[in-house]
């Protein structure tokens, strides 16, 4: 991914699912925006507006490398 440590990527997650304004680690170009934004289905997903990358949470969670 974008994170030399899974401790780097652990920060991220937790950022994102506080709610708090995070900046894309793939471009640092925007702040990410909640992939369904207009539906509301799920706060678990967000997108980068400037390069369109995807951010499923979820998915990065379980790809975690074990300590």
């Amino acid at each position: 991914m974008y994170f030399s440590t899974r401790d780097e990527e652990v920060v991220f997650l937790k950022k994102l699912w506080r709610k708090e304004p995070v900046s894309c680690p793939k471009c640092n170009g925007a702040v990410l925006e909640y992939l369904h934004k207009k539906a509301k289905k799920s706060d678990c997903d967000w997108k980068c507006p400037a390069c369109g990358e995807v951010y499923r949470t979820i998915g990065m969670l379980k790809d975690l490398p074990d300590r």
